[in-house]
């Protein structure tokens, strides 16, 4: 399967964006909700971290989108 190097519409390209950051948004709610029941002497769960590094993976490949219009193939990469 070859990835298109064809330029994404603006509004694909504004909508990828969009979801991208719901998404990261989605992943750093489930972490504070996680983090919520867990009391302060206790040790984080892992899940907590991976949730953030997902929300920040996440929010790079919007901002990667919006600095670089012109290569969206290349944001999961």
């Amino acid at each position: 399967m070859s990835a298109s190097t064809a330029p994404l519409p603006e509004h694909l390209h504004q909508a990828l964006r969009k979801e991208l950051s719901r998404l990261a948004q989605h992943e750093e709610d489930v972490a504070a909700s996680e983090a919520a029941h867990v009391h302060y002497w206790e040790t984080m769960p892992v899940t907590v971290s991976i949730h953030r590094q997902c929300a920040a993976a996440l929010r790079a490949a919007a901002e990667d989108l919006r600095a670089h219009p012109e290569r969206p193939s290349d944001v999961f990469h």
